[in-house]
């Protein structure tokens, strides 16, 4: 297993570390999930951002993204991204429920500037799906 240099690298060893759990459990991914104590936050987040995003593992995207909110919570890298620009990216593929994305979000940006980011993102035009999504996230943060 390597340390990721790139969010790239992190995608690709995440995902192979996922696709062994029905070998070998979750070994892979915990030893993957130990190492990112040496990779900096923002290829983790840019990597994690990957993840939610992604929409062509769809036997897997539940698997996918509950491990990328465990570590999320385990790790709490800080981010400095626009929170409308991962919103825009990630809620129609997120699934609903993942609870460790948005309690990361709120932690990482504050739980006002949350508000008004969501506040702003309901004013674009969403599909009624990122609506739906929408409404889950406030309804995790209790806004």
């Amino acid at each position: 297993m390597n340390i990721p240099k790139t969010s790239d690298d992190f995608q690709n060893e995440f995902y192979s570390s996922i696709d062994l759990i029905d070998k070998i459990g979750d070994l892979r991914i915990r030893q993957f999930m130990d190492g990112l104590n040496k990779v900096s936050d923002e290829i983790i987040v840019d990597g994690i951002v990957k993840v939610f995003e992604y929409e062509k593992r769809t036997e897997t995207e539940y698997t996918d993204q509950k491990y990328a909110g465990k570590i999320l919570e385990k790790l709490k890298p800080k981010s400095d991204l626009d929170l409308l620009v991962i919103l825009k990216s990630t809620i129609g593929n997120w699934n609903k429920s993942v609870e460790e994305f948005p309690f990361w979000i709120k932690e990482n940006y504050g739980i006002e500037s949350v508000k008004n980011k969501l506040t702003e993102f309901e004013t674009q035009n969403l599909t009624e799906i990122e609506s739906d999504k929408l409404k889950t996230i406030k309804w995790w943060l209790k806004i």
